[in-house]
């Protein structure tokens, strides 16, 4: 008999996760998160010399995106990440990021995982002498998402290869179309 309801328990728990893997709405989806970005960057420049910047600042992203089943979406969207400053020495970052987005349904939360790249452009300003910077790189991120229905309350951690080293702490929403 104990096998019986263990084998029938099991396969309750199996349906229940294979039920919750198409619960994730499918379709386009919109957001906006908010939160914080660290910013490191170190070189060496013609124009204002030697420098070292490790600072945070708040930052925000608006993204959309399709989801196509409870397991696999593409996302893209813009990224703002301060404008940190530091003994005269201000960084101002931003870009445009494209990710495949994998989740795993674990009943009303899902864990996600995310990789991709960020076209991104920054200024650095030393001293009132500036020098601007920008190119395509690796992105990242890993995160869990809260779900309502069409509404999921979203929190995620990103490395963003900007500039030497940078990573954004941000919660935000979304909703589904």
């Amino acid at each position: 008999m104990m096998k019986w309801t263990n084998s029938l328990s099991l396969a309750v728990v199996l349906a229940t996760a294979c039920a919750t893997a198409h619960a994730k709405d499918e379709g386009f989806y919109v957001g906006a998160s908010i939160g914080s970005a660290s910013i490191q960057q170190s070189g060496s420049d013609p124009d204002i010399g030697d420098f070292d910047f490790d600072e945070n600042d708040f930052a925000w992203k608006i993204f959309g995106g399709y989801q196509f089943n409870g397991l696999f979406a593409l996302e893209g969207g813009y990224v703002d990440l301060g404008s940190p400053s530091s003994s005269g020495t201000k960084v101002d970052p931003y870009g445009l990021d494209l990710f495949a987005v994998a989740g795993i349904p674990l009943g009303p939360v899902r864990a996600f995982g995310k990789l991709g790249g960020i076209y991104w452009d920054s200024d650095l300003t030393d001293d009132g002498d500036k020098v601007s910077d920008d190119g395509f790189d690796v992105a990242a991120g890993v995160g869990l998402e809260f779900e309502l229905g069409s509404l999921a309350i979203r929190g995620e951690v990103e490395y963003l290869d900007v500039l030497d080293d940078t990573w954004m702490y941000t919660i935000g929403a979304t909703i589904t179309f």
